[in-house]
């Protein structure tokens, strides 16, 4: 159930930034020897600066969850450059917010997508989790 006090808007954005560090290339994910910016981590970036951009909306005790996202990865970006991710709100849509993101590492634009994201109360969060976790224990 939505909050009135739940009111992102259209325009806000967020960021986040990194300097990309052995634990974020693809190396260190398993693609050996390939040691620049790993696909996932740069999805986990963006991820971080859609949360952010919502940061100010959120009542209290509210969290968000990507539930989606499409995103391409352009450019290859070394370890040791920064990367940084930007997060416009483009549409809300009641608990439902959709961003744009860019991420430029200091060279050039290296990624872009859209992503969704859901926000709801951390307690009605807990008791999906809890209550997944009852279904999977009632099968083993």
């Amino acid at each position: 159930m939505a909050s009135q006090e739940f009111s992102p808007k259209i325009g806000e954005f967020g960021e986040a930034q990194w300097v990309v560090d052995s634990e974020h290339l693809a190396h260190a994910l398993g693609n050996e020897g390939v040691r620049v910016l790993a696909t996932p981590m740069l999805l986990d970036l963006m991820e971080i600066a859609a949360n952010n951009a919502l940061i100010s909306a959120l009542p209290p005790d509210w969290i968000t969850l990507g539930v989606h996202a499409d995103l391409r990865h352009l450019k290859v970006t070394p370890e040791g450059l920064h990367v940084t991710a930007r997060a416009v709100i483009t549409a809300v849509d009641r608990q439902k917010v959709q961003f744009r993101i860019d991420v430029h590492d200091d060279v050039e634009l290296v990624g872009q997508g859209t992503h969704e994201r859901f926000c709801m109360p951390r307690s009605e969060f807990l008791r999906m989790v809890e209550k997944k976790r009852s279904v999977a224990k009632n099968l083993g």
